[in-house]
This record gives structure tokens, sequence and C-alpha cells, in this order.
């Protein structure tokens, strides 16, 4: 028996990475989708679901629209507009990384960060000992 576990109880699994939702799985959209199946002899209830989740996606398709006609206006103002939030997510540029890569990737990024500022001070004592030494 060693003195450390192979597996210590305090590590728990990560979750993995969020994945990519579709453009109709918004909030607004998901509010309308029905919370029980309906009976099929239920119609009135069927009716009022299915009008609910077409109110819903015409708000959502109306939403875009007045978004993409206000791009447009703006651009042919001559503005920058805003930029789309559509695809931005915080994961920077390895988003799909695991765990154990991400804390690989950084831990290799501060040791060569650690390597530079090692290497630039051995240039500045070297400089240093050329410019005092008299030669």
């Amino acid at each position: 028996m060693s003195l450390f576990s192979r597996k210590p109880k305090n590590r728990q699994r990560r979750p993995s990475a969020r994945k990519r939702t579709d453009l109709l799985d918004t909030p607004e959209l998901k509010s309308a989708k029905p919370r029980r199946k309906p009976k099929s002899d239920d119609l009135v209830g069927q009716a009022y679901h299915l009008n609910a989740q077409i109110g819903a996606i015409e708000n959502f398709l109306a939403n875009k629209t007045a978004e993409q006609l206000l791009r447009e206006r703006m651009r042919r103002d001559g503005l920058l507009p805003p930029p789309d939030r559509a695809g931005a997510r915080r994961g920077g540029k390895n988003p799909n990384l695991s765990h154990s890569e991400r804390r690989r990737y950084h831990a290799e990024r501060s040791k060569s960060g650690i390597h530079f500022f090692l290497l630039f001070c051995l240039a500045i004592a070297i400089g240093w000992w050329l410019l005092f030494s008299g030669v």
C-alpha cells in the first residue's frame, strides 16, 4: 500500500466542454415547447402549443431581421456594426481542449515564459559585464 493512492477522493471529473448550440435552441424558442406530451384527443391544447411555437419562431425571426437591417443601415452609413456574438465563446484559441490538455498547455506556456525571462537576464548580464569589464 502506497502513501498516496492512484485515485484520490478529492479529485472529481471535470464536465466536458459545452457543445455548440443550434440557433433554434435559444431560450426564447425553448420556452414555447410543450412541457408534456398532449393527448391525441386534446386538440385545443395541441393548437395552443402549436400557435405558441409559431409565435415564438416569428418573434425570433423578426428580431433577427431587425438586427440584420440595423447592421446593413450602419454599413451603408459608414459605421462599424457591433460584433456578432452568435458564435462567440469564452474558450479563446483552444475552446475544445480537455482539462488535462488545457493544464499541459498552460504549464508549457509558463515554462516558456520563465525560460525567456532567464535568457533575457543572461543577455543583460553579459552586456553589463562586457560594458564594464574594460573590453
